[in-house]
This record gives structure tokens, sequence and C-alpha cells, in this order.
């Protein structure tokens, strides 16, 4: 019986678990509790980079790359973490083939590559971009704006303000320093919050808080 793998804190890690318990006996039951687990949120994420055309295939990939992979994850990370990771570096992938093909396509101007060597201003803690797309009218115009964006500044806001994500573990999924993550989110919203600006008559209540 393979055993429960525990936290530094003793409190058990069920997907850690899962992950060990799968990689020793290739019981795929053990990987499809991690699948029924994760698919909801990554297929949120991926739908945000992406849209609506692509996301399942590009979900299903996420998946099978794990599946394929599993044996070099070691734990540094949590498995969550490991599994964004994926996700990032293949709607990444997507992203820039699609920009080959189409070089008219709509959006902020995308550097993978590049940094900010400075951090100028901190992240607004009251703009939190999940309560705009709360409500149902504004649902589809948020949506637009997210992919006017860039696929950096759209992982961002995913993982931050409707995955939650610590800065931590958006640290590790973007291998980014933190004052890049912290400055690029911040401006991300602030862009964000401009291209939404028709909107803002709508929006009091939110921007109040």
């Amino acid at each position: 019986m393979t055993k429960s793998v525990t936290t530094s804190t003793g409190i058990i890690d069920p997907d850690a678990t899962l992950v060990r318990r799968y990689r020793t006996t290739g019981e795929k039951g053990a990987f499809e509790g991690l699948f029924r687990k994760y698919q909801g949120p990554i297929y949120a994420l991926v739908h945000r980079m992406v849209g609506g055309e692509d996301a399942y295939d590009i979900t299903q990939e996420v998946f099978l790359r794990a599946l394929r992979s599993i044996g070099s994850f070691r734990g540094e990370c949590s498995f969550r973490t490991w599994l964004y990771t994926i996700a990032r570096h293949i709607c990444y992938n997507h992203c820039r083939d699609l920009k080959r093909r189409n070089a008219q396509e709509e959006g902020l101007g995308w550097d993978p590559d590049g940094s900010d060597e400075t951090m100028d201003d901190l992240p607004d803690p009251h703009l939190n971009v999940e309560k705009i797309a709360e409500t149902r009218e504004l649902q589809r115009a948020a949506g637009r704006i997210l992919a006017a964006m860039s696929p950096e500044q759209r992982l961002l806001i995913s993982l931050r303000d409707f995955d939650g994500m610590t800065y931590e573990e958006i640290v590790a999924i973007t291998e980014l320093p933190l004052s890049s993550v912290k400055s690029k989110l911040h401006r991300a919203r602030l862009a964000f919050k401009k291209m939404f600006q028709p909107y803002m008559d709508l929006l009091d209540d939110y921007f109040q808080e």
C-alpha cells in the first residue's frame, strides 16, 4: 500500500500522495483523481488564454504532457504549480504560433523574453478583475478585453485574480522575479481598467470597497 505524503508541517498532501501512487503502482485511478480535481481550473485558465475554440484540445494536451512527464516531478513545488507551469508553456506556444500565422492579430505587444527592470508601483489590492467578471452583463466585455491583452498579461491576471495564486506560486509558474510579477501584474490591471473605461459607470460599487 502506498504511504501518504506529508508536508513539512505534517499535513497530508493529497496531490503528492496520488502522484506517488501513480508512479509506484501505475494505478490509473490515481492520475484520474488529479485530472478530475484540476480539469476545471486548467480549462478555465486555458479558455482565458486562448479562447473557446481550442481550449478543450489544449486542456487535454496539458494533462497528456503531465502524464508523460510525471516522472520528472520531484516535489520541489506543489503539483498544482507544476501543472500550471505546463499549461503556461503550452498556452504561450499556442499564442506564439497563432501570432505567426496572423501578423495582424489584435492585442497589446508581447515580448516573452522581456522583463521589467524597475517596479514603480505596487499592485492595487482593490483592483480585482474577478469582481468585474462576476456580473453577467459584463462577462462578455471582460472576456473581449482579456483576449485583446498580451498572453503574459492574461496569464498574470488569471493566476492572481481568478485562481487566487500567491505571488510565490506565480513566480514559480512564470519563472519571473517577484518584482517583475508585481509590476507586470499592476500594469496588466491598469491596462484592463483603461480598456474597461466605457463600462466604469457600472462598476462604482466594485471599486469603492
